[in-house]
């Protein structure tokens, strides 16, 4: 797994909670921009992409979410329902893309899950 963020801090935070549980071995931090890091990374390279960062960025960061995962793959974006104009833009991209499937979790601050079928 590979956690990215782009302040220090909240990732050293995270360092001591993954060490905490006994993770450490099994999960890469890194400091970066999310969009950049999706840019940089091979097509079909990823299983799951959770995305909790500024929910305005996601359009920007397009095509990336979708090019990098995997056929049957996930995405998941949070704050769906807390934040719904700020997740529109992204969610519709993803009903506009051929063969994605979304849909709203209503659970929490609600995801946005969408699987890949390529």
């Amino acid at each position: 797994m590979t956690t990215v963020d782009t302040d220090p801090v909240t990732q050293a935070d995270a360092a001591a909670n993954i060490a905490a549980a006994g993770l450490a071995d099994r999960v890469d931090l890194k400091i970066a921009d999310g969009g950049q890091f999706l840019a940089d990374l091979p097509d079909d390279s990823v299983d799951l992409l959770f995305l909790d960062a500024e929910r305005t960025e996601y359009p920007r960061w397009w095509p990336h979410p979708l090019r990098v995962i995997r056929p049957g793959g996930l995405l998941v974006a949070d704050n769906a329902t807390s934040h719904p104009d700020e997740i529109a833009p992204l969610a519709k991209l993803l009903a506009d893309a051929p063969n994605c499937y979304s849909t709203l979790v209503p659970v929490g601050s609600g995801e946005l899950v969408a699987v890949l079928d390529r």
